[in-house]
């Protein structure tokens, strides 16, 4: 296979892949333990890599060795959201809340051992003690399933995760119970020794400031609390703070006839009207004044004071009609049951009583935000108290793998872009072939889907695997028979090649066999020519040894089985030829996720997650899709762009389908370590939130970055990646401004890794005296590019795990100095 195809076709397909990376700011800041920041926008290689015309192949294959390492860390892919205070997160030590699902998955009714403010309480009166516990229901919506967490459009057009309650649906069931039930007599209507009782819900203590029941039996509570509470005497002054403002509050009058008295007061100058017991007034700062008892006695020195709150909050529990009201207005969603049971005309008692909450609107509640906050939820009050919230934190999960399909040459090649053990690759799955349909592989290297008894040729590819490919264990390798000595030369040798990596394996074949280590497993081997010893190179090999392979029969050259391996993560991808013949019909690529161990309790084993059928268009050989879909999720358009479109299921993964009108959709999925949780919160009260964020390694997209050196008009006019020394790429030449003598400054047996400043760019030279020098710093930057430092490091030894990476030698910066000074001086002759 020729090597500078191979890299070309590599950085050509696109992946569809979105990511998001950080950018270097300037080339003034670059170092080399910032690479390969400075080459990184927004995920994408941000430049060119330049190779010499005339170079060897050994330096094509650094430069392959970089480009499918190179990495970036992606900010905000890897995130952990907490909520500090009194609230709830959605999960128990072996059970998370998953995408799709509902709360009540997890627990059906919340407590005091989930939220202090569900804490049990008691009312103590004449009658004894009524203990009571409480319960908050976040309720399944209709059919159980449909108030939870999905990837969908919000209403105002915002695509993402979010938590949805449709109009109509009951989305919470508050009810407080007693144990023992909460007695009282009945005296003109009135439960007497219920009146001017506290009872604390949800957190918020409020006075039972009227209790009455009507002739049906039915209870009216009005409960009324605040910010500050007090008693006041009449023409008494006190200053209190509420939400931080100072008022002056001045009992003025209580007047009235016995029973029916009511209460004026100045509060910051500005007067009220006479407020009853149980009845509030809004100031005209839209603070609230509510009274809970008056006090009159009608002589002289008798006691004249009022009980109230500032900053009031009233509600009216109505038994009769159900109905809640909040500060003199109706709740729309709200409905009360207050359960009585042994009502008398002289006493009854009060089991329970029951608040339920009913969506007006449709609300998304986005990640990130409150259910309080909703800008659908027009009346906050909805919520029954203010006290209590839901609190949408995020979806977690970690992005660490990518599988896409592209295509090349012309639309007539399909690229399947993974990542096997070795590293990711783009791999040639299907070409048009005219009248043969379709066919493995490109226009020149067949790939070989095999048996024991078929037989490699020279140029094919073939897979290997360590285990069955029903073991996620198992590990996959690319493989393409490169070449073999003729076994009758002094040291015959055969060369397979690391699709993935471009490492080529050089084993000794004297006998006509040869043996190939890989993940632990030894692959056995042999010359299946007809005659081994008649003089001819590049003889026929097969697999001798017993051990498991990727494919077990020649399942796309005769339709008879499908093509099976194992992505690095251990994910399932199969491919079958749909219609069982080597023909136009299509061939079908699935993705599976398989893994029990990657999944919380979701039931899934087998989740497909992307599956496409690849056809011939019949017109051109061009290739397309003719059905494709994840089967677990409903597609979403982009916001911005209705050419593309996202799926993602319960597991987590993002499928992104981008359509074009002249070419073929590409098609990229984007693969969680294990599946997604969601982190939502019922919380009470003042809470914090908070989230930490992790990069994540991800492999930097690139895309038609490769350019011959003659190729370059202008050095300076972008970032440059240049592999080769200066005798072979002018533009080294350029960038080392170097002499007649083009090897000055480099030395047997060592690479140069330099940074230059380059206009307002960056320029990266990886370079040596030879090029299997220059193969060797690749590969160093390919394993070991964290320990690179400063502007310019030395690379010298046999292999990249032993190599020495040092600063330059004193003699090479002072050669380096001298040459710099002599263009200058050229440079100011010239002018």
């Amino acid at each position: 296979m020729n090597t500078k195809k191979l890299f070309k076709k590599l950085t050509a397909v696109a992946t569809g892949a979105t990511m998001m990376g950080a950018t270097m700011a300037g080339a003034l800041a670059a170092d080399l333990n910032d690479y390969p920041d400075m080459f990184v926008s927004e995920g994408t290689f941000d430049g060119l890599i330049v190779l010499g015309e005339n170079a060897a192949t050994v330096d094509n294959l650094a430069a392959i060795d970089i480009s499918n390492s190179m990495e970036y860390m992606m900010a905000g892919e890897t995130s952990t959201t907490t909520v500090e205070g009194d609230s709830w997160l959605a999960a128990t030590s072996s059970n998370f809340l998953e995408i799709g699902e509902n709360i009540s998955d997890i627990e059906s009714e919340l407590d005091s051992e989930h939220l202090s403010a569900l804490a049990d309480g008691e009312i103590k009166n004449s009658k004894g003690t009524a203990d009571y516990e409480q319960t908050l229901t976040i309720e399944a919506g209709e059919g159980g399933e449909s108030i939870v967490v999905e990837f969908q459009e919000a209403d105002n057009d915002n695509v993402g995760f979010s938590y949805l309650i449709e109009n109509d649906e009951l989305f919470a069931t508050y009810e407080l119970e007693f144990q023992d039930s909460l007695e009282s007599d009945i005296e003109d209507g009135v439960l007497e020794d219920i009146e001017d009782e506290e009872i604390t819900m949800m957190g918020v203590t409020y006075t039972i400031t009227t209790a009455t029941i009507d002739t049906d039996g039915e209870v009216t509570l009005t409960l009324m609390g605040g910010s500050a509470a007090d008693t006041i005497n009449e023409g008494e002054t006190k200053t209190y703070t509420v939400n931080g403002v100072d008022y002056d509050v001045t009992l003025d009058s209580i007047s009235g006839t016995s029973g029916d008295e009511d209460a004026r007061f100045t509060i910051n100058g500005e007067s009220t009207t006479g407020v009853a017991d149980g009845e509030t007034e809004i100031l005209e700062d839209g603070t609230s004044i509510g009274v809970t008892d008056i006090t009159y006695q009608d002589y002289a020195g008798g006691i004249h004071s009022a009980t109230f709150f500032l900053g009031a909050d009233k509600y009216v529990l109505d038994g009769s009609d159900n109905s809640v009201e909040h500060n003199e207005d109706s709740i729309t969603g709200l409905s009360v049951d207050i359960d009585q049971t042994n009502v008398t005309e002289t006493d009854s008692t009060i089991d329970s009583i029951t608040i339920e909450m009913e969506a007006q609107d449709d609300y998304y509640v986005e990640e990130g935000q409150l259910l309080s906050e909703n800008a659908d939820l027009d009346d906050s009050e909805l919520l029954w108290t203010e006290n209590w919230d839901i609190n949408f934190a995020s979806v977690d999960y970690e992005m660490n793998e990518v599988f896409a399909l592209g295509w090349a040459e012309g639309n007539e090649q399909a690229v399947l872009t993974m990542e096997l053990e070795s590293g990711t690759v783009d791999f040639e799955l299907v070409h048009a072939d005219g009248a043969d349909g379709l066919e493995g592989g490109d226009d020149d290297e067949e790939l070989l889907v095999w048996n024991t008894s078929d037989t490699i040729t020279v140029d094919d590819y073939f897979f290997l695997s360590t285990l069955a490919t029903t073991d996620e264990e198992a590990e996959t390798f690319l493989l393409q028979y490169r070449t073999a000595d003729d076994t009758e030369d002094d040291t015959p040798k055969a060369t397979l090649r690391n699709v993935v990596t471009g490492e080529d394996y050089e084993r000794s074949a004297s006998d006509g066999t040869f043996d190939l280590k890989l993940g632990g497993v030894t692959y056995e081997f042999s010359n299946t020519s007809a005659d081994e010893s008649d003089g001819d190179d590049d003889w026929d090999i097969t697999l001798t040894s017993s051990n498991q392979f990727v494919f077990d029969s020649d399942a796309l050259v005769n339709g008879t089985d499908t093509l099976s391996f194992r992505t690095k993560h251990g994910h399932l991808v199969e491919i079958v030829d749909s219609n069982n013949s080597n023909d136009a019909s299509g061939w079908n690529v699935e993705l599976s996720v398989d893994d029990d161990d990657l999944f919380d309790d979701s039931g899934d084993s087998d989740l497909i997650v992307f599956s496409a059928e690849i056809v011939d268009s019949a017109t051109d050989e061009e290739l397309t899709v003719q059905d494709g879909n994840a089967l677990d999720g409903d597609s979403v358009d982009d916001e911005d762009d209705d050419d593309v479109e996202y799926t993602r299921s319960a597991y987590g993964e993002l499928l992104t389908v981008t359509a074009s009108d002249d070419d073929p959709d590409t098609w990229s999925v984007e693969l969680p370590a294990s599946q997604a949780e969601v982190m939502l919160y019922v919380t009470s009260g003042s809470t914090t939130t908070s989230t930490t964020t992790d990069g994540t390694l991800t492999k930097v997209s690139v895309v038609d970055a490769t350019k011959l050196d003659s190729e370059v008009a202008d050095v300076s006019a972008q970032n440059l990646l240049v592999v080769g020394g200066p005798c072979v790429n002018s533009v080294a030449a350029e960038l080392l401004a170097s002499g007649a003598d083009c090897a000055a400054g480099f030395q047997a047996g060592v690479a140069r890794v330099k940074l230059f400043e380059n206009g307002d760019s960056v320029a990266m030279l990886v370079a040596g005296y030879s090029g299997e020098d220059t193969r060797l710093a690749g590969k160093v930057i390919a394993h070991r590019a964290s320990e690179l430092s400063g502007d310019e490091v030395e690379i010298e030894g046999t292999t990249y795990s032993d190599a020495t990476i040092s600063a330059p030698s004193e003699e090479v910066v002072e050669e380096a100095a001298e040459e710099e000074e002599e263009a200058e001086e050229e440079a100011v002759a010239e002018e």
